[in-house]
């Protein structure tokens, strides 16, 4: 009964298999013939192809190989990843990295066209095969015969490429379809849609949504247009759901951070409407990314009860950096607010998010944006960086949706942090399950949600590094607490930034900052903190968190300029030490500065004397090979936990002396600490290639 229902309700085009329709559903995980279903696998309706009275496609199952299945003869080619199958008049067309696949029906390679390159769309006839290049974002076709290949012209992004009977069939990465003939003349345009294809040979079949919610589409319509005359045909119209897809990717991604999530319904306020928010939900998420915005907590009822650090910053007027957030826009229902959304919506209505004022917000949060383009190259470049990239995005599940990319897999999937939830599952918007979700690149098959890309838009800032032992602004443990309307930043001060405020004469304080070190063991410990050359002109008030309690430091900075300053020395521990300073000095209206605090374990001559090389663990080799196992010399008598992490700090693994050889290439930190969790000492060492 379960198929039967998904055949009647969610009829969506896949292809034409002679006088009959394929037929799949909004998440591409299914395939109907003549009421048959012939695939649920994840993929199985992204990418279908009839030729030679025979219907191909993919299938993408989880923790399998990729591979072709043909109606008549079941599974005929398989790989890791690769894109296709795709028509020609030789065949079937696959491209893998580096190259193009000719294969015939049964699936074996009759020849291979280098390409230098990974296209997920291709087409060809007996003297030309036309790719995408994702790379750099153009039409490129490829001479059979002598493999030389040319730029085609085109006044638009392409992201797909399908051709009959001398004609192209190719998608547009801000949406819609173009008809071109092989002159390069222009038969028709379409405006807005999906799952464009030659349905026979004489019309183009395609999905465009008729009706929408803030992010999400509601109501799609299927319509054919006739080559000939241009003339279109509505052939289906509904109201469908999200099927299930299981996400898809390759194991190791080729870059991957972490960004705090927010979801624009879920983390707002109660009486606020999010359905709309998803642009300066996402821009947040940027922007926290890098700490800037100090956290501004309020209750969250829905779904269930949590508290949200930067949700009240969308719709509640605030001021930051000199710029107060107090221009309307509208949300759902005609309610027009101030802050981010305000901002960013000022000039838009029914949920259209202004491309120059997501821009422009994050720019007067203190990041570098600008338009980025559309091309894949573009998108991992920044990621490569560790610099969180914005994006302007379509899918079947919405004509406009804005999302953050934080990380992608060789095979063109890229991890996103979604704000209205994840759209390979049921309930897309309902549900807080929007983090470090995959989809698909355009034109690419993986079996994940496949995205258009309308723009990108670069968000770089000084990417914070790992706590240790000197604590800053530009490094993870650093906590800016306070209204952020009283904070202001300085390119002057420890690493060229830091943050002031004015002093307060009277307790509670106002702003303060928390400095939170990772430090190696119990251990007497210097601490000191920078002073900048400007704006530190009252006497501060250092707060120690010691073994033994709570306690104090007085620095007069106005008697200090670009300096290290003592606040003297302490007993520390790696589970409680902490410096913090708020802005009450006694005297107001003075400048007092907060900016890097450093932890210098103080070791006497008898100490190290004393030390034996048993209190401390080696690695057996560094750099390691990626897929090595790395052993670990273990002190004897520590009964704790050997934890490896990553440069931004998050667990990457854990064992008691080895880990198996299952971490990427890059940069790590071993700690080794007792039960008591005393750490005794960290290695960092490098994952190569």
């Amino acid at each position: 009964m379960l198929l039967l229902l998904v055949v009647a309700v969610l009829r969506i085009p896949a292809a034409s298999c002679g006088n009959q329709t394929v037929f799949t559903d909004l998440s591409g995980s299914v395939l109907v013939l003549n009421e048959q279903v012939l695939s649920t696998a994840p993929g199985c309706g992204n990418t279908v192809l009839f030729s030679e009275n025979n219907l191909f496609w993919k299938e993408c199952p989880q923790g399998s190989p990729q591979r072709i299945v043909s109606l008549d003869a079941g599974e005929i080619f398989s790989r890791e990843y690769f894109s296709g199958p795709f028509y020609s008049d030789y065949g079937i067309l696959v491209c893998v990295p580096g190259k193009i696949l000719l294969l015939d029906l049964r699936g074996t390679v009759k020849r291979s066209l280098q390409t230098g390159e990974y296209p997920g769309s291709l087409c060809g006839n007996t003297e030309y095969i036309w790719f995408v290049s994702s790379e750099d974002g153009v039409l490129k076709r490829i001479r059979v015969a002598d493999e030389v290949v040319e730029t085609v012209d085109l006044s638009f992004v392409p992201v797909t490429v399908e051709y009959r009977n001398g004609l192209l069939l190719i998608g547009k990465s801000q949406g819609g379809y173009s008809l071109m003939n092989l002159g390069g003349n222009t038969v028709f345009d379409i405006q807005q849609g999906f799952w464009g294809h030659f349905s026979g040979d004489s019309a183009v079949t395609y999905v465009r949504s008729t009706s929408s919610e803030g992010c999400e589409t509601l109501m799609w319509e299927t319509v054919s247009v006739d080559i000939k005359n241009g003339e279109e045909t509505v052939t289906l119209s509904g109201n469908y759901a999200c099927a299930v897809s299981t996400s898809s990717a390759k194991d190791n991604p080729e870059a991957h951070f972490d960004v705090p999530y927010m979801h624009q319904k879920w983390d707002t306020p109660d009486w606020f409407n999010g359905n709309w928010s998803c642009g300066p939900t996402s821009c947040m998420m940027a922007v926290q990314y890098y700490n800037r915005l100090t956290p501004d907590s309020i209750w969250c009822s829905s779904p269930t009860g949590h508290w949200s650090q930067w949700g009240n910053y969308l719709p509640t007027e605030y001021t930051f950096l000199g710029h107060t957030y107090d221009t309307l826009g509208e949300s759902p229902g005609g309610v027009w607010v101030p802050g981010s959304h305000g901002f960013i919506y000022i000039s838009y209505d029914e949920g259209g998010a202004g491309w120059n004022e997501m821009v422009s917000w994050m720019q007067q949060h203190g990041l570098d944006s600008f338009w980025l383009g559309t091309t894949w190259s573009a998108c991992t470049s920044e990621l490569d960086n560790s610099w969180v990239v914005v994006a302007s995005t379509t899918s079947p599940y919405t004509g406009g949706h804005i999302l953050v990319f934080n990380g992608y897999y060789s095979n063109h999937s890229v991890i996103c942090n979604d704000s209205y939830g994840n759209q390979n599952e049921p309930g897309w918007g309902t549900l807080p399950n929007g983090k470090d979700v995959v989809y698909d690149w355009p034109g690419y098959n993986n079996g994940n949600t496949q995205l258009g890309i309308s723009q990108l838009f670069s968000a770089r800032s000084e990417v914070l590094t790992p706590a240790g032992t000197l604590i800053d602004d530009r490094t993870l443990g650093y906590r800016k607490l306070g209204p952020c309307q009283y904070w202001h930043e300085q390119q002057t001060g420890y690493n060229g930034y830091s943050w002031w405020t004015y002093s307060t004469g009277a307790l509670p304080d106002t702003c303060r900052v928390e400095w939170i070190p990772v430090l190696s063991y119990n251990a007497d410990y210097e601490v000191e903190t920078y002073i900048p050359d400007s704006h530190a002109t009252a006497t501060g008030i250092y707060h120690i968190n010691t073994t033994s309690g709570w306690q104090t430091a007085v620095v007069n900075q106005g008697d200090y300029s670009n300096q290290w300053v003592s606040l003297g020395t302490f007993n520390l521990s790696p589970a409680s030490a902490m410096v913090k300073m708020g802005d009450y000095t006694g005297t107001q209206g003075q400048y007092i500065s907060f900016d890097a605090i450093r932890f210098t374990e103080q070791t006497s001559i008898e100490d190290q004397s004393s030390s034996s090389s048993e209190e401390y663990f080696t690695i057996s080799q560094n750099p390691v090979q990626a897929g090595s196992s790395i052993v670990f010399d273990v002190p004897e008598g520590c009964d704790g936990t050997l934890s490896v992490y990553d440069m931004n700090g998050r667990l990457a693994a854990s064992a008691t002396s080895t880990i198996p050889g299952i971490l990427p290439a890059g940069v790590y930190h071993a700690v080794i600490s007792s039960g008591i969790k005393d750490i005794y000492q960290t290695i960092s060492f490098t994952v190569v290639d």
